[in-house]
């Protein structure tokens, strides 16, 4: 948290330049720095509030939800901020009254002149605790779901050797808290160096890379793990790259003492043209044949998406950017070719959204918490398709998942599942009816299953109106339908909610 809030002080340095009304800002003069504040109010009113087959009960609730986004793109900060506040009220029901908080940011600090940085980002969301357990429409009375906020700081120098030599120096620390006792917080701390030719178009380029790192469970057995890597570049041509990869690791992650282990890889990225990139990477590792697979390939009006991965969750402070949602990226990397500005293009992004009444957020995928590192397995295909005016986005996604530590019992869904396995798909259209009106529609379809026999299914569809009651206030009418099949048996939910968003 200390790392979000000095990235939000850093804010009251620089200048900035905010979008007025709803249209992109016109002359030379670029924003450097977008900020948004909201306020959104709404009712929902539930026919199964608590989520059960035999006793339903209805629930009403109102909430009130304040929220700030930041995008900034400043010679010291880049990054964005989106931060919400919820508190919820209920006046039918026996649900107890909420305060919940939604936060994602992302964003690097220059603090000296392009040789020393800062890596801050952070999330606050609220997780499924186990993938078979209760779920409801709306989330409003979920008792099955745990607030959960992911913080990281990474400080790294790096610069240049003599003008031949790259390095880096970076130490990463993240903490993972939930508010549920029957899952694991965490703390993990990473030190890692690399060297490496520059990248100036040689046939051939190097690097060689080292790390350790140490994560402590609240619940359970800490772990550590150092690497050590060495690469080989091939430039094939301007387009196309091989790599070879050699190194050694050793950790106590499938052991209860260390034990080393050897690495070998290769890899290989493809750019035929501006419009499509392909990655691949495999790497033989102590939990068996690790591999990244990724492509793109986008038109004018279509972005399409197919990511593959085996790896292991005991790296967490190595993750990538934060996401921002399955809607929100499909809907940025359309619009990347039109508007490169990352503040500007933040801006159109979520004016589309407004307009369309869709939810930038929403992943297609629930995942569950695990308190011990594990062994992912993952597919996914995504595909957004933009009209004149209607957008349609869909995605596929696969997952399997297996404790890697079978020395700690007594914490997740591992506990009695030696492997659990999700499956999901959604699409959401939306299609602009008037300049002010837009219509949406939803379907997702999830199943969860565990080798004992443990099974968890969820089926919704929604649609709504969405529609400008003045220039900076849009109201949203959403109705949604829900059938659900878990540890307690199967029931059904329905749900209508009204919403007024207005943005400052």
């Amino acid at each position: 948290m200390l790392g979000c809030v000095a990235l939000l002080g850093m804010l009251a340095g620089e200048s900035f330049a905010q979008a007025a009304g709803d249209a992109e800002p016109s002359g030379t003069t670029r924003p450097t720095t977008w900020i948004e504040p909201s306020v959104s109010v709404g009712a929902t009113l539930s026919s199964n509030g608590n989520a059960s087959s035999a006793n339903s009960r209805s629930e009403l609730a109102l909430d009130v939800s304040p929220a700030l986004k930041v995008v900034m793109n400043t010679p010291r900060v880049k990054g964005f901020v989106d931060y919400s506040l919820s508190a919820t009220y209920y006046l039918q029901g026996n649900s107890r009254n909420r305060i919940g908080n939604r936060l994602n940011a992302d964003g690097t600090v220059d603090v000296w002149d392009g040789k020393a940085f800062v890596d801050v980002s952070g999330s606050i969301s609220d997780e499924a605790i186990s993938a078979f357990g209760p779920q409801t429409l709306t989330g409003l009375s979920d008792t099955n779901r745990s607030e959960t906020s992911v913080y990281r700081i990474s400080p790294h120098i790096g610069g240049t050797i003599a003008g031949v030599m790259d390095y880096q120096l970076r130490y990463a620390l993240q903490t993972v808290n939930t508010s549920t006792s029957l899952r694991s917080d965490s703390t993990s701390q990473v030190l890692s160096m690399r060297l490496g030719s520059r990248p100036v178009g040689q046939f051939l380029g190097w690097s060689v890379d080292a790390m350790s790192q140490v994560n402590d469970y609240s619940i359970g057995r800490d772990t550590q793990s150092d690497i050590a890597r060495a690469n080989l570049f091939i430039l094939a041509s301007p387009q196309l790259t091989f790599s070879l990869t050699a190194g050694v690791e050793r950790n106590d992650i499938i052991t209860l003492q260390p034990a080393s282990y050897n690495i070998t890889g290769a890899g290989m990225e493809w750019r035929p043209s501006l419009q499509t990139s392909v990655s691949v990477a495999v790497e033989n590792r102590y939990f068996g044949t690790g591999y990244n697979v990724a492509l793109e390939h986008r038109t004018g009006r279509t972005v399409w998406r197919y990511v593959a991965s085996r790896s292991a969750s005991d790296s967490p402070t190595q993750s990538g950017a934060f996401s921002r949602g399955t809607i929100y990226d499909l809907l940025d990397a359309l619009l990347e070719p039109l508007q490169p500005d990352p503040v500007r293009r933040a801006q159109l992004v979520q004016l589309e959204l407004l307009r369309l009444g869709l939810p930038a957020d929403t992943p297609v995928l629930q995942d569950f918490l695990r308190s011990s590192a594990s062994l992912n397995q993952t597919q996914q295909l995504s595909v957004a398709l933009s009209g004149i005016r209607s957008v349609v986005t869909f995605t596929l996604t696969r997952s399997t998942s297996s404790r890697l530590d079978s020395f700690f019992t007594g914490g997740d869904d591992f506990d009695i599942n030696d492997d659990i396995a999700q499956q999901s798909w959604g699409v959401n259209y939306a299609h602009r009816i008037t300049p002010l009106t837009s219509f949406n529609a939803a379907f997702l379809n999830q199943k969860s299953t565990g080798n004992s026999g443990a099974s968890g299914r969820r089926q919704t569809v929604s649609a709504g109106l969405s529609t400008r009651l003045a220039p900076r206030t849009n109201g949203i009418v959403q109705v949604q339908y829900g059938r659900f099949n878990n540890s307690g048996g199967p029931y059904t939910d329905a749900a209508i909610s009204a919403r007024i968003n207005h943005r400052f």
